[in-house]
């Protein structure tokens, strides 16, 4: 997926026939059949540490879940201090997550379309405290409460876990996490390091999305070598 870069506004770039696009269906299948009878409704996507894909990750769930499910889907930018999915989607990232958990705006004055019709985002918004004020705030869980309240979905993007603790903070409001790590990059070591804060701080982790695989593993096979007619590339 390393060359899935948010450069450009995913509108450009997302095909649902894509191999990533199955795969992420995939994905969103196996996390369905985790838990049978119970709804995965509030999903966390975090990282060990910077630049392993994860707010591109995160879009992509929540583009999947909004079109897989064809239910409402919010997708928030939590990670406050790096906000990307603003980026991703190509539109502003003032008015957003920070702005209601400080009661600056309202949470259904900033939510924001998307080009895919059930799936809404909620931006970062300016950061005009410090993060660490932020999510301490007590107007967080009722940020979190409301977003339950209005939609069926709720696919968070989180900050890195060992930099900072917003993750674990936000563990309570959560049904299940997905680390996402790169491949070649992330030492093994850091990986447990953040899956054990996560663990301790009550988080239930899901499972792994391993990111730029067909870079780095030596006998990673592409099917499409075989099927190219199959699935259109991006």
């Amino acid at each position: 997926m390393e060359y899935l870069r948010s450069k450009k506004v995913i509108s450009t770039w997302y095909d649902e026939e894509s191999l990533v696009s199955t795969e992420f269906r995939r994905l969103y299948s196996k996390l369905r059949n985790l838990n049978p009878g119970k709804e995965m409704r509030n999903l966390l996507l975090t990282s060990a540490t910077l630049g392993e894909g994860k707010s591109t990750s995160a879009a992509l769930m929540a583009i999947t879940i909004a079109k897989y499910r064809g239910s409402n889907t919010l997708l928030i930018d939590c990670d406050v201090r790096r906000p990307t999915i603003h980026k991703i989607f190509g539109t502003e990232r003032q008015n957003g997550f920070s702005d209601v958990a400080l009661k600056n705006k309202s949470f259904k004055s900033v939510i924001k379309d998307t080009f895919v019709p059930n799936l809404k985002i909620l931006t970062s918004g300016e950061l005009t405290r410090s993060p660490a004020e932020i999510f301490n705030l007590p107007n967080l869980k009722d940020l979190f409460a409301e977003s339950k309240f209005y939609f069926d979905t709720i696919v968070v993007d989180s900050a890195p876990t060992i930099p900072v603790s917003d993750t674990l903070i936000l563990s309570s409001e959560m049904d299940g996490a997905l680390v996402v790590i790169r491949a070649g990059k992330t030492p093994r070591e850091m990986v447990k390091r953040a899956t054990d804060l996560m663990r301790n701080a009550g988080m239930n982790i899901l499972g792994i999305i391993v990111n730029n695989v067909e870079k780095v593993l030596p006998y990673y096979y592409d099917y499409r070598s075989d099927y190219y007619q199959y699935s259109k590339h991006i």
